[in-house]
Order: C-alpha cells, then structure tokens, then sequence
C-alpha cells in the first residue's frame, strides 16, 4: 500500500473517497461489485451527496464505472489497460532509480538487502499476496531516494494503481496457499536479486537497464493458468 503518512480527511466527501478506494485496492471490494449510493450513504449516516463526490473522484480515476443508468460498479481492468500502465511505470521507475543512486545511504542500502531477503521469503513460500506487497515497499524504498517529490508522489500513486490491478489479474488467477509458483515471480525475484547487486555496487547504468524490462515481464505476454516451479 501507499506510504504516505495518514491525514485526517478535511471532509466526509474524502472519508468516503479514501474508505471506497483503500477498499478496492485491497481487493476488499471485488471487480463487477456494485457500489449502492444510499447504502454507502447509511454507513456513513450522510445523504448522497459526498457519495456522489467521491464516485466522479473514483471513476475520473478509473476505479470504477458508471454506466448510462448511473449504476456503478468497481473497474475490470483489461490486459491493454494494463500493458499502457507497465509501459509507462517502468520508465518512471527506471528514471527515479537511477537518480536515486545518487543519493542513496548505506544504511538505506542495508535495509534494502533486509527487505530483499523477506523478499525471498515470501517467494520460497509462493506468498503471493505477501510478495507482491513486499515488492512494492522496496520500489517505494529506492524511489523516496530521489530526491524528487513529483516523481516520487506520481510513482506512489502508480504503486496503488499496481496494486488495484495486481488484484485483478494475479490474486484471481493464482490461489493462495498453491503448491505451483506463477512464474511471473520466477523473473521477478531474480531481477530483484540483480537490482539488489547493482544498488550495491552504485551502478545507475544496471539499474536503469533492470528496471526497463522488469514491470509486467512474462504475465502480460500470455494468459497464465499454471504456475511453474
């Protein structure tokens, strides 16, 4: 999930707005779930305009979906939509990365290999939920080293975005507890030990070339309905 530090929302419009989208990038909510605007109003004993607020903040975010009726429903997202998103993430990535390089500390090195090997962990007990998760903390690790605020908090909210898809496609097709490892993190825990190297040895040009190729790497090119060894 996003590290940002929790605020107090300013109105119940983003009390709501906040409590619908945690819900559905957990996964909480499921794709195709309806959302009922005068139930959503009774939980938070509010009428529906906050909740009618919070939906355009949603589906301007393409969170969910509002059809012709005004029904609303959370977004299924598509093998396409999710190919753009990679496309765009991994430059982002790659860029903040290598500027991270720059400024990174051995200790924040330190706790970056500490991360890389919970990592690990969680892949040697085909946890996916938990690698995933653990996956995104170390991205969220080395791009707070940018020293940009702007690429960080635009690549934080790809992160729940990440998430929100990674949802969809990876915890509705592998289940948990599965004795077969998708092979998606096969790649992906080995471009992590690889990134892990290159950090060390201060290498921004390895990175770069890592992280270029990393996002979306073997599940977006076919449909998985195994898992490998």
């Amino acid at each position: 999930m996003s590290p940002r530090v929790f605020q107090i929302p300013a109105t119940i419009t983003e009390t709501i707005y906040e409590y619908l989208k945690n819900s559905i990038i957990s996964g909480k909510l499921k794709p195709g779930q309806r959302l009922h605007e005068k139930e959503i109003a009774a939980q938070f004993q509010v009428s529906t305009t906050p909740v009618r607020e919070a939906f355009q903040r949603l589906f301007a975010e393409k969170y969910i979906v509002i059809n012709a009726r005004r029904d609303v429903a959370v977004s299924s997202v598509s093998v396409e939509e999710l190919r753009d998103f990679f496309e765009v993430v991994r430059v982002l990535d790659a860029l903040a990365s290598r500027k991270a390089i720059s400024y990174i500390s051995d200790e924040d090195i330190e706790e970056l290999k500490e991360m890389t090997i919970k990592l690990g962990k969680f892949y040697r007990e085909k946890k996916i939920t938990e690698y995933v998760a653990q996956n995104l903390k170390i991205h969220y690790k080395i791009w707070s080293a940018c020293r940009n605020k702007y690429l960080y908090q635009f690549l934080v909210e790809m992160g729940e975005k990440y998430s929100f898809y990674g949802n969809q496609l990876i915890f509705m097709t592998f289940k948990e507890g599965s004795d077969k490892r998708p092979s998606f993190m096969d790649s992906s825990f080995k471009d992590h030990l690889d990134l892990m190297e290159a950090i060390e040895n201060r290498d921004a040009k390895r990175v770069e070339k890592i992280l270029l190729s990393h996002w979306g790497k073997n599940f977006l090119d076919k449909k998985e309905t195994d898992g490998e060894e």
